[in-house]
């Protein structure tokens, strides 16, 4: 015999063992152990990724760079979904950020080499996913701005978003002119900061 019992959001029928059908309810999914739940554990359309308008705001957790202590320079290395490159390119370039590598990589992680998928289309080569590695040296107190610029721009909220990598860089040196630290790495402030006497120095 089954018994109802009512919470606030939802009326869920205590069922023996063997699932039956019962025209009142409202899902054809019964199990036949379960406790009370509220209507948010049956949300499932809001989980799907074309219902996700707006994002909420992430920041990577509060970290700390003194582990190298004597380091001026670091490179933040990010492996990011290859459509989301010209967003990210676009917002570290109105932050004066102008030095940027990029490269063409492949790999798998979180995904485990599943297909990416994009515009509605599925595109995968082999077991490899494509991706793209950016790589940014900056002095250490920039750190953190870029990190948060890369999370807004680079974040869908899918698996398969990318990694960011922190790595301290001992020196740096302009090869045209021998000009070391500080002065090769100049990258803040947009094209001002990167002239000398009326003359790009790169």
């Amino acid at each position: 015999m089954a018994v109802a019992a009512t919470t606030t959001n939802l009326t869920v029928l205590l069922l023996p063992p063997r699932p039956q059908f019962h025209p009142f309810t409202s899902f054809s999914f019964i199990t036949p152990y379960f406790t009370p739940v509220g209507l948010s554990h049956f949300n499932l359309a809001n989980n799907h990724p074309s219902n996700r308008q707006i994002l909420p705001l992430v920041k990577a957790t509060q970290g700390s760079l003194d582990y190298v202590p004597d380091s001026k320079f670091y490179k933040v290395e990010a492996i990011l979904r290859p459509w989301r490159i010209q967003n990210v390119s676009s917002a570290l370039l109105k932050m004066g950020i102008r030095g940027v590598t990029v490269s063409d990589v492949k790999g798998f992680g979180s995904q485990g080499g599943s297909k990416e998928r994009h515009g509605g289309s599925e595109f995968s080569e082999d077991n490899f996913v494509a991706k793209v590695k950016m790589e940014i040296v900056v002095v250490k107190d920039q750190v953190e701005a870029v990190i948060d610029k890369i999370i807004e721009e680079a974040r869908t909220g899918e698996i398969g978003d990318g990694k960011i990598f922190v790595i301290p860089i001992s020196d740096v040196i302009r090869i045209r002119t021998g000009e070391r630290g500080e002065r090769a790495e100049r990258m803040t402030g947009g094209r001002s900061d990167m002239s000398d006497n009326n003359r790009v120095t790169q």
